[in-house]
């Protein structure tokens, strides 16, 4: 999905200010489903937009993550 989805947008919108959160905190601050968060952040994961942190099963922003969320996603946090 070139573009995104709303779920993608969410979780970049968590993880935007900073910090290092578990799929389940994603879920639960960004107000979508753990099945969701964990698609969305696997989508946002395969374009290098989060990473994960190895062996903490946590998940960041990428440069290239707040680039986007700037750029294409910020329209979805309305």
């Amino acid at each position: 999905m070139a573009t995104g989805s709303i779920a993608e947008a969410a979780v970049l919108g968590v993880l935007a200010p900073g910090g290092m959160l578990t799929a389940a905190q994603i879920s639960e601050q960004a107000q979508i489903t753990g099945w969701s968060a964990r698609r969305a952040i696997g989508q946002l994961e395969s374009r290098g937009l989060v990473m994960a942190v190895p062996h903490a099963s946590l998940w960041l922003i990428t440069p290239r993550g707040r680039a986007a969320w700037a750029t294409k996603f910020r329209r979805y946090a309305q």
